[in-house]
């Protein structure tokens, strides 16, 4: 890298894209960065187009639709790419041919064959891939991952997160992509569990310290009520060096919720707030416990990386190795099964299955799955919905 500012280029400047936007806008205002161009099929919205058109040398940056023809174009430093799942491997590739760095949103690839393919690609290329798992960058989930691997909570029993959101019928229609398994037999593999919630898998991935080369084992239980394909409320336990680490979630509750992780130890407790960056509980000695707030924008970190390599990746690609285990199995699992209509009411127009609040939060308490759970889950719809599948390693 060389002493001039890096030069960004960003590919997908709407949903999630708009973020990383506002934050290469906030950079390129500081001078820490230059933005090279941007490429989206539908152009920024006005809004954007004057801030960028109003920075230093604004009024030249190139606004593309087409990715390949920006990137072979400005050859930039730095491609952030922020575009459904099952482009990320292609788009990437023509940015690392370009000799460009790396910043991909999560999950970074739609299998674990492709996330092997990315990872030799990066390192062939001798360049660097950050992935957009943001609480890799929050100060209260690397103070509970301190905490857990000093020993504060005693012997780590497991780990459980619930998730509680509501999304319409429209999210699920948004793009021809949208809560697909595959797309013109290309993988897809969007859910809640590999795309809404992946930050909760993620992020208790790393507060229990799973390694990044563990052996993961996975179980799977998932349904849909809204979703073509993927999973819209589903649990799933993944096993490494013997700690379980379950996630039960739900897009279509009542009310929406901040998704919490739990860390059950021997003698002491932590619940992570993930989105908020708040963390509450006790150590084993009785200790209260807070996190400190705030946290570390993982574009920020990239650009101080790429200025001095002793600064750590936050979110580095091999780190989402253990998450991509849990995408795998649930690529391999294929659709999800419909829950059954008694399961499911109509609220406003939009899908709520009833008490699916409470039943994530008893699976992340007790750490079991659905199946797992004594009496009737989702009342009015399914009893001991399904044996638990054979752990399967991935």
């Amino acid at each position: 890298m060389s002493n001039h500012p890096p030069r960004v280029a960003l590919i997908g400047v709407h949903g999630y894209g708009q973020v990383h936007l506002d934050g290469l806008l906030r950079l390129a205002a500081t001078g820490a960065v230059r933005v090279a161009g941007l490429a989206d099929p539908r152009p920024p919205d006005p809004q954007a187009l004057e801030r960028v058109r109003a920075l230093p040398g604004g009024a030249g940056v190139p606004i593309v639709a087409d990715a390949a023809e920006l990137l072979e174009r400005v050859r930039p430093d730095v491609t952030i790419v922020s575009t459904p799942i099952h482009t990320h491997l292609p788009l990437a590739r023509l940015a690392l041919a370009t000799g460009s760095h790396l910043l991909v949103e999560k999950p970074p690839t739609a299998s674990m064959a492709q996330f092997r393919e990315l990872s030799a690609e990066v390192a062939a290329a001798g360049r660097v891939c950050q992935v957009g798992f943001q609480s890799f960058g929050s100060h209260a989930l690397a103070h509970a991952a301190r905490l857990v691997a000093d020993g504060a909570v005693g012997r780590l029993r497991g780990v459980g997160v619930h998730g509680a959101w509501v999304r319409e019928r429209s999210y699920f229609t948004r793009a021809p992509w949208a809560g697909r398994m595959s797309l013109d037999g290309v993988p897809v593999t969007d859910g809640a569990l590999t795309n809404a919630f992946a930050h909760a898998t993620a992020s208790a991935l790393r507060v229990a310290g799973v390694r990044d080369d563990a052996a993961v084992t996975v179980e799977l239980e998932r349904y849909r009520t809204a979703s073509p394909e993927g999973d819209d409320t589903a649990a799933a336990r993944l096993t490494a060096d013997g700690v379980p680490i379950v996630v039960a979630v739900t897009l279509c509750a009542a009310e929406h919720r901040a998704p919490v992780i739990v860390v059950h130890g021997e003698r002491g407790r932590l619940e992570l707030e993930y989105t908020t960056d708040t963390l509450t509980g006790h150590t084993a000695d009785g200790t209260a416990v807070t996190g400190p707030p705030g946290r570390t924008v993982l574009l920020d970190n990239l650009v101080a990386h790429l200025a001095d390599p002793a600064v750590p990746l936050l979110a580095p690609l091999a780190a989402c190795a253990p998450f991509m285990h849990l995408l795998e199995a649930v690529r391999r699992d294929g659709p999800a099964r419909p829950l059954p209509r008694a399961a499911v009411t109509e609220v406003d127009g939009r899908p709520v299955v009833a008490d699916a609040d409470a039943t994530v939060r008893r699976c992340a308490e007790q750490l079991a799955l659905f199946s797992e759970l004594p009496g009737k889950i989702f009342e009015g719809g399914v009893e001991n919905p399904r044996p638990a599948p054979s752990p399967e390693r991935t």
